[in-house]
């Protein structure tokens, strides 16, 4: 990458200014009616509009303006019959149209390229009257460097800052292009602040990846804003925000039909408009997305003007169950869990803050380091249905740590909302049912919340009945108090539920948009209801009550859209695209060309005008062999062995290493024991195994890792 020290820039803005002077053809008055804007950099804005044609009510156009004309392309032959029709060379055109531009007939077919001003030109078709609608173009060639191109389409004056999420893209996209200076142009955009986060952002490889996966649904990424990211970073929770990007990504791919132009042309407007709704559940979302999508109207996806593709498109739209995420419904849910976060952190030691160097581990990956064992001898474990009350299933091929990690974030979802030390204690008394085991745990069960409870009510009822007088309390004294308190909410513990199965439906207006995703009003609702076996029931094992989405469909979205889909009865789908062909992780966007770039392999439909550019560089999802099956790659000193993507072949391997001394680990660290090699891969979604000397020779294990062994929390 070019240096971003002030000489490099002065050497670029002096290479930008003179490709920029040899090249400038004219300036010439041209009908908006000729002008094309093939390649913006963002979409159509209604909001910039209409802000345009206040300014231009209030102010007039100021079309002549020089911080205000357009550049513009116009290449040889048009050029020449320009110049014939104004009866002048192309020397007199130059020097005499800058201050006093001309007014161009061109035939009606010809278009002039234009690399900035999309907005303003569209305001203006709509304020001004059709003898009026035309504006000074400056003229340049076609041999015009794709760094100035680049120059003029980052461009302001009448229009409106970029969003920082837009920034974003446009950075990954010229990271991808191998675009240097592009990059670094558009990271000057950022505020400090910012590019902070920015730079953390990029060395999480597993939220970056993520990130990059939907950077070609482009509609997305005007309401996701950097200053969030700070958000994604100190909650920890980067695998569970990785799948919420999948379900964002395998959600719209459904919907669009995988079709990569139209995800590309996806509108910030119609990303708002459907985002949190969820159609084939409630009638007044179907109604919504039914009246916006009818043959003429064109509110909803305006780019896809096809009437058979748009019915297509409507179709899919309405049959969609889930409640449609986007990035900004993704900030919004973050911040719904940064509280149980926080009380979940209070299980395990605390991280060191001092050490340069040292690697911050993911808070699923800590409690993964403090699991021991869950299942018991006869292939069974323990799920939750109450807070006091468990039943068992059969393990079969699910995933005992997945089992339980949900489960304690259910807990936590429970006890943050009213929390107090009967809170506290169930959710350790549960991480130490379902094999957890820290020194917090231990210390957490060894406390009495009754006698807390009748301490702090005796000292409040003291402080007003005998005022500035200190007493200590006597737990002597107290303990029959704090019996019956702990016996009569025994009894109370013991009698059965008197909840039902939840409804996903109700009568009456439902959960309204705004209460969709994030905070809301009803989050202390439906806290009876937030156990594994009813958050994982299909849908048709709940009740219906009408024809809106309820409060308790809500927050099951929201759970399976950040840890995945859990089939108690079988196998444990932690994305919802996983059954479905990977598509590329990461799709560049070439900005100079006007065709699409899509994987070669990708299964998604593509149309005909635009050709798949087969050299464009991605991140795959899954690696696959030359015979077309996914494998698992490891990898020592440089030379790769390959197996299948399978539990028993990966395992055969793993021990084969072990075997020889050698260590495990996946690219960003983190060793583990060859037993849990193909469920580690599975649970983080990589497919690459690093294999090294190992530090001390590594001790046999037979099964998985016993409550006596010393557990130390990495940080």
């Amino acid at each position: 990458m070019e240096s971003s020290d002030p000489e490099s820039q002065v050497t670029i803005e002096r290479r930008i200014s003179k490709d920029k002077l040899a090249k400038y053809k004219g300036s010439a008055l041209v009908a908006i009616a000729h002008l094309a804007f093939p390649h913006p950099c963002r979409q159509v804005d209604r909001k910039i509009i209409e802000q345009l044609k206040r300014d231009f009510e209030g102010e007039g156009c100021k079309i002549e303006e020089p911080n205000n004309r357009i550049p513009a392309i116009i290449d040889d032959p048009t050029l020449q019959e320009v110049l014939e029709k104004l009866a002048t060379s192309a020397e007199t055109f130059r020097a005499a149209s800058k201050g006093d531009p001309p007014r161009l007939q061109l035939d009606h077919n010809v278009k002039l390229e234009c690399l900035h001003g999309q907005h303003r030109v569209l305001a203006a078709k709509e304020f001004l009257l059709p003898p009026r609608r035309w504006w000074v173009v400056d003229l340049y060639s076609t041999d015009l460097e794709n760094e100035t191109k680049q120059a003029f389409r980052e461009g302001f004056s009448y229009s409106a800052p970029y969003a920082s999420g837009e920034i974003f893209r446009q950075i990954r996209l010229c990271h991808y292009n191998k675009d240097d200076l592009g990059e670094q142009q558009w990271r000057a955009k950022l505020s400090l602040y910012q590019e902070k986060y920015l730079n953390i952002i990029l060395k999480r490889k597993i939220l970056l990846s993520a990130l990059d996966s939907v950077l070609h649904i482009r509609g997305l990424w005007r309401t996701f804003y950097i200053g969030s990211l700070n958000e994604f970073i100190t909650i920890g929770c980067d695998e569970e925000i990785k799948r919420y990007i999948n379900t964002i990504r395998s959600v719209w791919m459904r919907f669009l039909g995988g079709d990569m132009v139209i995800m590309m042309n996806t509108d910030p407007y119609t990303v708002g408009c459907i985002q949190s709704r969820a159609p084939a559940l409630s009638n007044s979302d179907f109604q919504y997305v039914e009246e916006r999508m009818k043959p003429g109207k064109g509110e909803l996806f305006p780019e896809v003007s096809d009437p058979v593709r748009r019915a297509q498109i409507k179709a899919r739209l309405l049959s969609i169950k889930e409640i449609i995420p986007s990035l900004w419904t993704l900030i919004s849910d973050i911040r719904y869990l940064k509280q149980p976060a926080k009380v979940l952190k209070t299980l395990l030691p605390p991280v060191p803050r001092k050490g340069k160097n040292r690697k911050k581990n993911t808070l699923r990956e800590r409690f993964y380091f403090h699991f021991t064992q869950a299942e018991s001898s006869d292939g069974t474990i323990e799920i939750q249905k109450a807070a006091s009350s468990y039943t068992t299933i059969p393990l079969n091929s699910l995933d005992s740590f997945e089992l339980s990690y949900q489960q304690l974030w259910l807990c936590s979802y429970r006890v943050s909302k009213n929390l107090n030390a009967y809170g506290s204690l169930q959710l350790a008394t549960l991480a130490h049912r379902l094999g957890f085991q820290s020194p917090e745990i231990e210390r957490e069960l060894r406390q009495d919340p009754a006698y807390d409870i009748v301490q702090k009510a005796a000292l409040d009822a003291l402080k007003v009945l005998r005022p500035n007088e200190a007493f200590v309390f006597d737990a002597d004294q107290a303990r029959p108090v704090i019996t019956s308190l702990k016996n009569y909410l025994s009894k109370v513990l013991e009698a059965p539920m008197k909840s039902g199965p939840p409804f996903i439906t109700v009568a009456g207006s439902g959960e309204p948009l705004n209460r969709r995703c994030g905070y809301g009003s009803t989050d202390t609702q439906d806290l009876n209801h937030l156990f594994l076996g009813k958050i994982h029931a299909p849908l048709q094992e709940h009740q219906k009550g009408g024809d809106e989405i309820s409060s308790f469909y809500v927050k099951q979205s929201r759970h399976i859209a950040f840890f995945g889909v859990l089939n108690l009865a079988g196998d444990y789908n932690p994305d919802p695209s996983t059954n479905k062909p990977a598509m590329a992780a990461s799709p560049a966007e070439t900005m100079h060309l006007p065709s699409v770039i899509v994987e070669p392999t990708s299964p998604m439909s593509v149309s005909e005008e635009h050709d798949p550019n087969p050299n464009s560089g991605f991140q795959i999802v899954n690696q696959i062999s030359s015979s077309g099956r996914q494998v698992v790659r490891f990898i020592q000193n440089g030379a790769i062995q390959e197996v299948l993507n399978e539990r028993e072949p990966v395992t055969n391997q793993a021990r084969e290493y072990a075997n020889l001394g050698k260590s495990l680990s996946l690219i960003e660290g983190g060793s583990f024991f060859w037993q849990a090699c193909f469920d580690v891969l599975i649970r983080t979604g990589h497919s690459t195994v690093i294999v090294s000397d190992a530090a001390r020779p590594m001790p046999p294990v037979t099964g998985k890792r016993h409550r006596s062994q010393n557990l130390i929390d990495r940080p």
